[in-house]
């Protein structure tokens, strides 16, 4: 694997990524004909990548990884896992189940996984639309809840000697700038920071630049998306899901949204972020390895990243 490479490190020490999300989404499985692990790989070496997120079509065993990734030169970043924060019960037995992907990922090199509470189908059908008075959303013990299961997740985790980061997300409780202000305090005795994701904040109703401006020190990792600002009107207006959105391609590409994505990149150079920046889509109309190209070279010319 080649962690060095001048496709991954940036000035700031900050490292590029892509994630297999781009391709093969899978909130909406009948979105695209599936592309399989190894073809995925070649795809995003041509974009430009070295460096990838853990796909739910990835190999389980360190041997089949390893020889996959080293042949194409590509390195794992991160993984992503829904857990049940909020039920202790159903989280004991999903930790179970996550122990050897942990072991898996320490074995391959890697050392960050994201984590965020599940989705509700009532928050999925009201994403972007969460209402102001916190009528649909967590009371303190609630988020107290999320937080606590967040800190046994990272207590397993450590022992791998793997870093947890909390992903805020639509369709989930933690998806509007209010509900973010409102886990961050009782997460952070947890010892977890973010996996700040810009597009979701935005489409919570949140100013990611702004966001990233106030709390640097507090993100640890970041998922770099732009969004159509007339789709997601579009979205609230007709009341879309958040899957519903996700096929009107409200994720754009980089420089064509309301994301000021170079202002949060020298934000975070200013701060010496030294994580991961996974550069995401999630649905696009266009090909998604020339998508993906496309965002990583809008970061060469529209932002210091020397990659």
């Amino acid at each position: 694997m080649n962690p060095g490479s001048d496709t991954e490190v940036g000035r700031s020490g900050a490292r590029i990524a892509t994630a297999p999300v781009n391709w093969n989404n899978d909130d909406l499985t009948d979105w695209r004909t599936p592309v399989a692990f190894e073809e995925l790989l070649r795809f995003m070496r041509h974009a430009g990548y070295t460096a990838t997120e853990y796909g739910s079509n990835f190999p389980t065993t360190v041997e089949a990884l390893r020889i996959a990734l080293n042949r194409l030169d590509m390195s794992l970043c991160g993984a992503f896992q829904w857990l049940p924060l909020r039920d202790d019960v159903k989280l004991t037995d999903t930790l179970k189940q996550l122990s050897p992907k942990l072991a898996l990922l320490q074995e391959c090199g890697c050392h960050d996984l994201v984590i965020a509470d599940m989705l509700v189908p009532e928050r999925v059908q009201m994403a972007g639309q969460v209402p102001a008075d916190g009528s649909a959303s967590l009371d303190q013990q609630g988020f107290e809840r999320i937080a606590a299961g967040a800190g046994r997740a990272a207590a397993l985790a450590s022992e791998a000697g793997i870093r947890v980061h909390y992903h805020n997300h639509v369709g989930t409780y933690v998806e509007t700038p209010a509900e973010v202000d409102r886990l961050l305090p009782v997460l952070e005795p947890q010892g977890l920071d973010l996996c700040f994701d810009t597009g979701h904040y935005a489409y919570g109703g949140g100013n990611p630049a702004g966001f990233v401006a106030a709390h640097a020190p507090l993100i640890g990792y970041l998922h770099l998306k732009d969004v159509d600002g007339r789709m997601l009107a579009e979205a609230k207006e007709r009341h879309w899901s958040f899957l519903e959105a996700l096929r009107h391609i409200v994720f754009a590409p980089f420089g064509s949204g309301v994301v000021d994505i170079p202002g949060i990149i020298a934000t975070l150079q200013q701060s010496e972020f030294a994580g991961w920046i996974v550069v995401e889509q999630d649905t696009c109309a266009d090909d998604p390895t020339e998508t993906a190209r496309h965002n990583l070279d809008y970061l060469r010319t529209h932002t210091d990243l020397s990659i």
